[in-house]
Formats: C-alpha cells, sequence, structure tokens
C-alpha cells in the first residue's frame, strides 16, 4: 500500500427532515421479545456474478472467484469481535478498491509469490494480496501475504490479529466507527489516494446484503421458500389511526386527474409505530421515489407468497434492513409524511406474488384475513430486544468517581465514572463502537467535562441504526437503564427518546434536542447513537 500521513477529523452529519416527532408511551412485553429476530452474518449461498454500481455510477459485475474472497473478508470479521457489520462494510471497500477483490501476487518484488494461488500480479511496489499489503511494512510474510484469510484477520487488527499493535489494523484506529467508512479505509490503507474508497462503499453493501441473506429466509434474493407466517396483524396499532383514503380510482390530491390509488392510507401521529403484518423477510428498505420511503416485505400465507408494503416514512424511521426475517407484530417503521404526501399517514399495499406484483385493495384482504390488532401499550421498542441477557455491572471500585482518567477514545479525558462504565458496557456489549471526550465550545454539554459517551452499534456516526444495530441498540439502552443506580447513570437518549435517572417513573419521553441539537435529524435526535451521561460525585 502506498503510505501517506492523513488528519482524520470526526464528522457529525445532521440529516433527516424537519418533522415534530410524536413520543408514544410503550413497554416490553414478554410474548413480543421472544418472538424478535436474530441477526446473522452466515454466508449463504454465492452467485456466479453479482453487478452493482458506484456512488459515481459505474457498474461492476464481479465474479464468483472475486465473491469467494469476499466471503472469506465476511466470515473472519464476522468472527472478529468489535467488526460487525459496518467494519465488514470498511473492509470490503478497502479490498475492491485496492486489488478489485482479486489476490494478487508480485512477481517483479517477489518472485515466490507466483507459486501461491492467486488470481493474476500486481504491480504496485511490493504490495500483495486482497489489501495490497507490503512485507516491508511489517504486515507479514510473503507466505502470509498470499493467504486471504491472514490479510483479512491483518486488516481488521485488534488484540487478536496477527500484527498488534503495529502495523495498525481497523480495530486499532481509535473511534473508527465515528469516521465515514471511506475515511476508516484510509486509515488502515494510508494511501497516497485517500477519496477513493468511499466510491465502492455502495457495492461493498451490495455485496454484503447479498452474500448473507439467510438460506431459508427465501423471497427476492435467494428464490427459496419463506416459512409460513404465524398469525395477521393490523399494521398500526389500534386506537392510533383513522382511514384517511381507500384504494381504488381517485383524484389525485397533486395532479387533480383521476388515478388509481394502490393502497390504504391510514392517518396517524407522526412517529406512530408501524407494525409488520406477518412474518417474513425484508425485500426493500429505503427510498423510492413518490412513496419516499418504501419497506417491502415478503410472507408465506396459505402456502402462497404475498408481499405487504409500508410507505411514507421518514428516512429516520426505518428501523429494518434488506434481507431482515421479521416477525409479526414487530416494530418496523415509523409514520410519516415523505414524498408525495400530504400529511402523516401510512400507506399500505398488499401485493400477492411477491415484491413487485401487482397490488389489490388491502383493506378488504386484511378484512378477508381476519387481522387483528395489537394496543399500543403491548408495541415493542424497534427491535424489542430486553437486555436482560447480559450480565449484571459489578459495582464501582472505588476512589474519587470524579477524577480525570486517559480516554481510551480519544486524546482527552474522562472521569473514573464514565471510564468504569464504559468498560462494564463493553463487557456486556462487546460489538460497541465509543466516542467519550470531545471539547464542543459554547455548548453545556458534559462531553468536555468527560462525564459523557456516544455509542454505536455498528453503523456510522449520520446513519440511523436498523435492524441488528437497533436491536443492539435498545439492548444496551435498556441495560443502562436497568442497572442505573450501580453505575451511576444520570440520563441516556436514544432513538429521539431521553431517559433520566430523576425521573425514571416516567419512562423514556420525547427528546426536544436540550436546546443543542436538532431532535428531527438522525444525529440530533440521536437515531445513530446512544448518548450517556454519567453523575458527578458519589
Amino acid at each position: 500500500m502506498l503510505r501517506k500521513l492523513l488528519v482524520l477529523t470526526l464528522a457529525l452529519v445532521f440529516l433527516g427532515p424537519s418533522a415534530a416527532l410524536v413520543g408514544l408511551g410503550v413497554l416490553m412485553n414478554p410474548a413480543t421479545i421472544a418472538a424478535c429476530r436474530t441477526g446473522t452474518l452466515a454466508i449463504g449461498s454465492i452467485p456466479e456474478s453479482l453487478t452493482a454500481t458506484t456512488k459515481a455510477g459505474q457498474t461492476v459485475t464481479l465474479s464468483r472467484t472475486q465473491l469467494t474472497h469476499a466471503a472469506t473478508i465476511i466470515t473472519v470479521g464476522a468472527q472478529t469481535s468489535g467488526v460487525g457489520r459496518a467494519g465488514i462494510v470498511v473492509a470490503l471497500m478497502a479490498a475492491l478498491t485496492e486489488s478489485s477483490l482479486r489476490m494478487l501476487a508480485n512477481t517483479s518484488a517477489y518472485p515466490e509469490s507466483a507459486k501461491y494461488p492467486n488470481d493474476g500480479t500486481g504491480s504496485d511496489h511490493d504490495s500483495l494480496g486482497l489489501f495490497q499489503m507490503r512485507p516491508v511494512s511489517g504486515w507479514g510474510s510473503v507466505a502470509h501475504l498470499m493467504d486471504p484469510t491472514y490479510q483479512a484477520r491483518a486488516f481488521y487488527g485488534g488484540p487478536t490479529g496477527p500484527n498488534y499493535p503495529s502495523p495498525r489494523g481497523l480495530l486499532d484506529i481509535p473511534g473508527w466507527q465515528h469516521l465515514g467508512p471511506g475515511a476508516a479505509a484510509q486509515a488502515v490503507e494510508v494511501s497516497a489516494y485517500p477519496d477513493r474508497y468511499q466510491n465502492y462503499q455502495p457495492v461493498a453493501e451490495t455485496i454484503l446484503a447479498t452474500l448473507t441473506t439467510p438460506a431459508n429466509t427465501g423471497g427476492a434474493a435467494t428464490g427459496t421458500a419463506i416459512p409460513e407466517t404465524s398469525r395477521i396483524l393490523f399494521p398500526l396499532p389500534s386506537g392510533t389511526w383513522v382511514k384517511a383514503s381507500p384504494f381504488g380510482w381517485r383524484t389525485d390530491p397533486f395532479t387533480g386527474q383521476r388515478a388509481l390509488h394502490t393502497g390504504t392510507d391510514y392517518a396517524a401521529a407522526d412517529g406512530t409505530p408501524i407494525l409488520a403484518i406477518a412474518d417474513g423477510v425484508v425485500t426493500i428498505a429505503g427510498p423510492a421515489s413518490g412513496y419516499g420511503n418504501l419497506i417491502v416485505i415478503e410472507h408465506t400465507i396459505a402456502g402462497q407468497k404475498v408481499a405487504s408494503a409500508y410507505a411514507h416514512m421518514w428516512d429516520n424511521g426505518i428501523h429494518v434492513a434488506v434481507g431482515d426475517q421479521v416477525r409479526a407484530g414487530q416494530h418496523i417503521a415509523d409514520v410519516g409524511s415523505a414524498g408525495r404526501s400530504t400529511g402523516p399517514h401510512l400507506h399500505f399495499e398488499i401485493r400477492p406474488g411477491g415484491t413487485h406484483a401487482t397490488a389489490i385493495d388491502s383493506d378488504t384482504w386484511l378484512t378477508q384475513h381476519t387481522a387483528t390488532s395489537v394496543d399500543s401499550e403491548q408495541t415493542p421498542q424497534p427491535g424489542c430486544a430486553s437486555g436482560g441477557n447480559a450480565a449484571p455491572p459489578a459495582p464501582f471500585p472505588g476512589g474519587n468517581p470524579d477524577a480525570l482518567v486517559d480516554d481510551p477514545t480519544t486524546s482527552g479525558r474522562i472521569t473514573a465514572r464514565m471510564a468504569y462504565v464504559m468498560a462494564q458496557a463493553k463487557q456486556a456489549f462487546p460489538d460497541t463502537g465509543w466516542a467519550c471526550w470531545s471539547p464542543r465550545p459554547g455548548t453545556k454539554s458534559e462531553h468536555p467535562l468527560g462525564r459523557a459517551c456516544d455509542v454505536t452499534f455498528g453503523n456510522h456516526i449520520g446513519q440511523a441504526a436498523k435492524g441488528a444495530s437497533l436491536e443492539a441498540g435498545w439492548a444496551m439502552a435498556h441495560w443502562l437503564q436497568t442497572n442505573a443506580d450501580t453505575l451511576g447513570i444520570q440520563y441516556l437518549i436514544w432513538q429521539g427518546k431521553a431517559w433520566t435517572r430523576a425521573r425514571s417513573d416516567a419512562g423514556w419521553r420525547p427528546y426536544d434536542g436540550g436546546g443543542m441539537h436538532d431532535p428531527t435529524s438522525i444525529t440530533g435526535g440521536h437515531y445513530d447513537h446512544v448518548h450517556i451521561t454519567v453523575k458527578a460525585g458519589a
């Protein structure tokens, strides 16, 4: 790899529409917790080829050999504590950029490299393999670097990596989770061309989604059968909605022309939980033209493939990702008003035959299938994880809890209590990213005081937590809440809600930004990270 010094900066990205979020009082329900899906990074079948598009709009077609190398990178990342999906995306971006996911020998610098299995010869100085690592830089011997598994382990690094602590792998970069994925790749590769990695982020995400789609979930990705659903539910909690516009021909509210309305509109308060109507697999989750944002889930109902579609959520109101397995009643999104919408509502469709089939009257279909309603008090938080499986924390070890100690995530200092909370939480939830001290002049933040940390769960700052990341965030948030007295927690902020120890009986309340943040943005509303503030004093 070409090496050059690069100053890396942490970037807080404020995104999302300007919309007031309506907080709903919700309680955890043991039945719904038991029904939660479990995420996986297990490799499914590897296709003969895969075509994806870079950020620059270039089409890339990868062979089965290249995808097999990608599968190795994914498998090693899944087995390495602290990497998670976000770290795997970074690694795939680096390998795509450096070698186009090829195991490259280098016969000019190391003639012996040709005797190892390879996909051709490279010519970048004395670099070798998927990540173009150099023996002279200490990454390993020629034999080591012609092994794709070794290269993946070296890229991820960390205490279990082959080169710890130097050269630095991804896990050795302080606060890598809070960098953009391109900057995180550059922090490991230290290339003379630092901006080129980000171009391959969409390709890396497509590879990860394709190769890790569970084989038994089927749907559009694999073509195998989706298990029969256990029940059918109404997509909104009872008492939260009013039917606003039925399926069928109507006067389009934007054009004034006659047009077919392909779904049923249910008016509901902004932020009302949207529920999966049945067990299934997510096939679409994201922006979709006039829908604003769209989620489509495929189900097997009475032996037939049926898709349900949910539209008009804000960007920060999507809580699942493509490939996720969901259960009936799972909180998958929040009502919004994105796209061609005249106000907050759920546009709901039923598509017999699958994701791209023609929609029918969804309201009539729900009635025919005797869909039952869920009370708002029984609606789980997104991800519905209770955190109850994590061991309780050890007591504070003693001494002055306000004494300042080195912050392992930055060059700053944090209190002994904050360091203790971080250590206990990381022991219970190892696959997390932390950023604590920061100066933040002109604000009332506790970060400069060393009493606050922000935590991510395989996502990046500016990227709303979804799917497994959202579950993990709620699991930690509830664990911190449950153990607040032992840990000395003062307050928590997560997913547009705040919990304070002083008003613990009020539960999670709507977060107003505290005079410092825009609560409707992804980062300001804390849709991408859990904020932890600990108390001062004993």
